[in-house]
């Protein structure tokens, strides 16, 4: 990490400075004898725009004697608040003015402040921001909820969420600055970054501003806040219809396009696009159903929205037609789900999933009913639980949450941004399958494999996979868009 190593004016003995200091990087660009009184507020003022960043008294009664007979200037601290205060980056008071100015004016809705810029900055109320400011860090005091609207102890726990603008505030290397860049991709595409003055940052973002589509400055002491605005491709949205029957659907809003899960073992071609292509797992279907086709969207598109939904069922925002059944509409293509209202939910929102069941026996007992096999359901969930615990250890207690639980996200169903797809997905596969073959490869029912029993039989890890996504969301911090579906009895 790069080391922030202040410039200074050193008003006193530097001997007794660096006591007062220990070990603290600091670079002394001049010595000033006080009691000669040979500089004015403007020279220091001056001097403190470029020479230096902070003008440090280790004598008391000098620093005193200053601040009674000179402007104020928060860059003028003693030594003992200066080794306190002055941690990993340039700060004054005149820049957090201007951050809390620039982020009023742009209008931001939420912001990340990444290196607990504004914790570090004393402040215990949010002042005159209008904006929600959301933290990563630790050991707050509690009075610090006042600043901010949540606060995460590490990025993990925020990475799938969306902000307008991302603060960094601390000394970064151009090595660390394109990391953390590249770190938060996904999160917002605006940056906030605080650049020194002759620093090697400085020097690289000037070189390199073709880069970003816009870049911003803000000039303060020592410095600016640069907003960079990120260059994105287009939003692509690419929800997937899965099916294994014809669907007799002619009109689909333009991000829809239906896909032929098991296109491998049909006996039917419906001139639709089968997830038999590319890199795919159709084989499995008899055993995983639409999980198959979830799988070739993972590994076969890029789009920056993604999801699916079944050829019976879709997502609904009108909630003013008529009531097929408790959360469900009668299907209407007019109502389905637009790209446009995709992008609106997903603004806010981190997915999209089918309104929770609540249901009046367990998720085990209910597969236990849907199949009427309850000893192949229970060997199946012992087989789950091993490659579970096996490839992904820290979701068993949610697993076990979800599975003796009477509540989840029906039918797997969903619609996010890429990247979430793409963390959800590379769990589910990392045990999914090897669960499937193992179980396949060691049932015998009558002499007879999974694959060559009725669907009944052959379907079990299905009815497990679709209580994955629930599994997988207990554990991550998502913000959680429920909405209706409509059902289709006509096909």
């Amino acid at each position: 990490m790069a080391i922030y190593i202040p410039r200074i004016l050193l008003c006193g003995d530097i001997e007794e400075f660096r006591k007062k200091i220990g070990d603290k990087p600091v670079e002394v660009v001049e010595q000033i004898d006080f009691k000669e009184k040979n500089f004015t507020s403007g020279e220091i003022r001056n001097l403190l725009d470029g020479t230096a960043e902070y003008l440090i008294f280790t004598d008391a009664l000098e620093h005193r004697e200053y601040l009674e007979n000179s402007e104020w200037n928060s860059q003028v601290m003693s030594a003992t608040a200066f080794a306190k205060k002055i941690h990993d980056g340039f700060f004054s008071i005149k820049a957090l003015a201007l951050l809390s100015q620039v982020i009023n004016q742009k209008n931001f809705k939420r912001v990340l402040d990444f290196d607990s810029y504004f914790a570090k900055s004393d402040f215990n109320t949010r002042g005159g921001l209008n904006t929600e400011i959301h933290c990563i860090g630790e050991n707050f005091y509690p009075i610090m909820e006042n600043v901010y609207s949540k606060i995460y102890r590490t990025f993990e726990e925020c990475k799938f969420h969306i902000f307008d603008a991302i603060i960094f505030s601390r000394e970064r290397s151009p090595e660390e600055f394109i990391d953390d860049f590249i770190k938060t991709n996904d999160v917002a595409d605006k940056i906030l970054v605080f650049v020194r003055k002759n620093s090697a940052l400085e020097n690289w973002l000037a070189v390199n501003q073709k880069i970003f589509a816009q870049v911003e400055s803000f000039q303060v002491e020592n410095g600016a806040w640069l907003l960079l605005k990120k260059i994105l491709p287009p939003a692509d949205v690419g929800i997937y219809v899965v099916t294994h029957k014809d669907v007799k659907l002619s009109k689909l809003p333009k991000c829809y396009q239906i896909i032929h899960a098991g296109h491998v073992r049909a006996e039917k071609n419906f001139g639709y696009l089968g997830d038999d292509t590319g890199e795919n797992i159709s084989r499995l279907n008899p055993f995983l159903d639409e999980v198959t086709a979830l799988y070739w969207i993972w590994k076969n598109t890029n789009h920056t929205h993604a999801g699916f939904v079944h050829y019976r069922r879709f997502f609904t925002g009108n909630t003013e037609q008529k009531i097929y059944r408790p959360g469900e509409y009668v299907f209407d293509t007019k109502n389905i789900l637009s790209a446009e209202d995709i992008l609106k939910i997903l603004g806010e929102y981190d997915i999209i999933v089918h309104t929770e069941r609540v249901c009046d026996r367990t998720q085990l007992e209910m597969m236990i009913y849907s199949t009427g096999q309850p000893d192949l359901v229970r060997f199946s969930e012992k087989i789950v639980r091993k490659h579970l615990k096996k490839n992904q250890p820290d979701y068993l207690d949610a697993y076990e949450e979800v599975i003796n639980g009477f509540v989840f996200f029906l039918y797997g169903m969903h619609i996010t941004r890429r990247n979430i797809f793409e963390a959800y997905c590379k769990w589910l596969f990392s045990f999914m399958i090897d669960a499937t073959e193992e179980l396949n490869s060691v049932v015998r029912i009558e002499g007879k494999t999974l694959g060559e029993m009725p669907h009944v039989y052959s379907r079990m890890m299905s009815f497990f996979a679709e209580r994955m996504l629930t599994v997988w969301l207990k554990k991550n911090h998502l913000k959680i868009k429920m909405l209706p579906i409509m059902y289709r009895d006509d096909v």
